[in-house]
C-alpha cells in the first residue's frame, strides 16, 4: 500500500511539472508573438546604426557575383549553364583570383526566391561610387547574359533588370528646386 501511494505521488507530480512546463512554452510564445513589431523595430534600429551585410559589402566585384547569383536565384534554383556562366564573368571581365572562395562568399549574401531588388537596392550606392557609366551598361549587359544563360529571362528577371538599369544608370536624382526656394 505504501509502495503505491508513493507511486501515485511521483506520477502526479511528474503530470504537475509537465503541465506546468507546457503552460509556461505556451506563454512565452505568447509573449514573442506580442513583442514581434518591436522585435523589427530593435533590428531595423540595429541595421541603420550597423547596416545590413549587403551594406557592409565594400567590394564592386564581389557585389557583382551576389548580382548574378541573385538574378537566376529569383525564379528558380541555378542551373549549371548559369554558373558556368557567372563564372566565366568572374574569370575574365571581374578578374576574380579566388573564385570559387568569391563564389562561395557571395553564394552565402543569396536567397533562393528572394526579390532581386531587396539585394540590388543596398548595393546600389557601391556600384555609383565606384563605377563609370560605362562600367554600369556593361554591368547590367552581364546581368542580362547570365539571366538568359539557361533559358530566355523571365518577366520577373526583365522587370527586374529594368528597374535595376534604370536606377543604376540614372545616378542621383536631382532636386527641381533648392531649399532656397530657387526653381530651375
Amino acid at each position: 500500500m505504501p509502495v503505491l501511494i508513493i507511486f501515485t505521488a511521483v506520477v502526479a507530480s511528474v503530470l504537475f511539472w509537465l503541465l506546468r512546463a507546457h503552460y509556461t512554452v505556451k506563454q512565452l510564445k505568447e509573449i514573442d508573438q506580442d513583442t514581434k513589431g518591436l522585435q523589427r523595430r530593435a533590428k531595423s534600429a540595429f541595421e541603420s546604426i550597423v547596416g545590413s551585410p549587403l551594406q557592409r559589402v565594400n567590394d564592386v566585384r564581389l557585389a557583382a557575383v551576389i548580382l548574378m547569383i541573385q538574378i537566376v536565384r529569383t525564379g528558380s534554383p541555378i542551373t549549371a549553364s548559369e554558373k558556368t556562366r557567372i563564372l566565366e564573368f568572374m574569370e575574365n571581365p571581374l578578374e576574380i583570383q579566388t573564385i570559387s572562395a568569391t563564389f562561395d562568399r557571395a553564394w552565402r549574401y543569396t536567397q533562393e526566391r528572394r526579390p532581386f531588388s531587396l539585394v540590388a537596392d543596398p548595393l546600389l550606392p557601391l556600384f555609383r561610387e565606384k563605377l563609370t557609366n560605362e562600367e554600369r551598361v556593361q554591368f547590367v549587359d552581364m546581368l542580362t547574359q547570365v539571366a538568359s544563360a539557361h533559358s530566355a529571362p523571365s518577366e520577373l528577371q526583365r522587370e527586374a533588370l529594368v528597374r535595376l538599369k534604370r536606377r543604376l544608370i540614372a545616378g542621383k536624382p536631382e532636386l527641381a528646386a533648392s531649399r532656397a526656394g530657387h526653381f530651375g
